[in-house]
This record gives C-alpha cells, structure tokens and sequence, in this order.
C-alpha cells in the first residue's frame, strides 16, 4: 500500500478504477440530493451526469453557477479523499448550446479555459458532423504524414504493400468505428494509397 506500483504494472488499472469509482459514486450522490442538475438528452430524456475514461472525466450539467461550484467542492473532496491530485489549469469547459450574450463568464468562475465544439476527445472529434468531407481531414491529414517520409526513400514493392495494408488501412478504423466514413473520403485514402504503392 505505500510503495505503490511500476509504472506498466497490470495491477495499476485495476487499483485506479477502484479509486476513480468513488468519484463516479459521489457524483451520482450529489445528483440524488440535487447538489448537481445535469442536462436532458434527446427526446427520451436521457439524464447523464459524467462518463469516465482511464483518468478522464467528463461533466455534464445546467450552466449554473451552483452547478459549478458543487462540482469544484466534490471534485476537491475527491482529491483530499483519494490522495490523487487534480489538475485544475487542464479542465475545459465546453457550451453545447449558445444561450445568449448576457451569459457570465462561467470559464473565469471555475478557473478552466473555455472552448467550443468540436473537441477532440480521446483522439475523436466531439461535436462535429461526420457528414462533412472536413471533418475526416485529421484522418487524411495523419495518413499523409505517415507517408511523408516512405516517399524520398527506396523501399521494394512487397514493403510498400505492407505498409499500405498494415498501417495506412489500419490509421482510418479508429474514427470508424465511431462514425461511418463518407465514400468520397475513402475514395481520396484510396487514391493517397494507389499514390503511395
């Protein structure tokens, strides 16, 4: 318990969602006893208060300065409670809907930069329409500048295909198995591909 563990243990996951669930825990209490109102999704009101990935989290709540305050003051017991230590320069508070110029400046109240979508969560563009050829840019942007520096050197035609079947198809599967990939997108990797054997 007070060594701690390598860094790469397999152990370590498990340790962190052990310690991470009581954060989970004390942001479902704080909504049963109205500390914290989340927002409604979709037509069959979804209520959802965060999702957790390794070690981020994402709020989802009314723009209320209660709100705001509230997750500070648990996310603060949190971190007295765990031991671990939260990074209050890194959080970014993200609007989904405008709600007009009179709106305070709830980034200044928290003390965390404001952005706005789309956002790159996870590798992933949040908020964005995977309809648009411009969304998938980061993808054929990636692809080609993997092939950036194959193309000046001399390598045979069995290494080419390699590349092409192990890394170039591979890059794009991640974004899909989130979005489906327009045609005329794959049609322009396919090109960059052709380009590239």
């Amino acid at each position: 318990m007070e060594r701690g563990l390598w860094q790469g243990d397999p152990l370590s996951p498990f340790l962190f969602n052990l310690v991470v669930e009581v954060l989970s825990c004390m942001l479902m209490k704080a909504k049963q006893v109205g500390m914290l109102k989340l927002e409604v999704f979709g037509d069959d009101a979804v209520h959802i208060s965060h999702l957790q990935f390794a070690d981020d989290t994402i709020l989802f709540m009314e723009p209320t300065l209660e709100n705001l305050v509230n997750s500070r003051r648990i996310l603060r017991c949190f971190e007295l409670i765990s031991g671990l230590r939260i990074n209050f320069h890194k959080p970014c508070l993200v609007r989904v809907r405008k709600r007009g110029a009179h709106e305070q400046d709830w980034a200044g109240i928290f003390r965390c930069m404001e952005d706005s979508l789309p956002i790159l969560y996870m590798g992933l563009p949040l908020g964005g329409n995977p309809r648009r050829v411009s969304f998938w840019n980061p993808v054929v942007k990636k692809v080609e500048q993997l092939l950036a520096p194959w193309k000046k050197g001399f390598i045979s035609k069995g290494a080419r295909l390699v590349l092409i079947k192990v890394v170039l198809s591979s890059l794009p599967s991640y974004f899909m198995s989130m979005y489906s990939i327009l045609e005329l997108v794959m049609k322009n990797m396919e090109k960059i591909q052709r380009k590239c054997f």
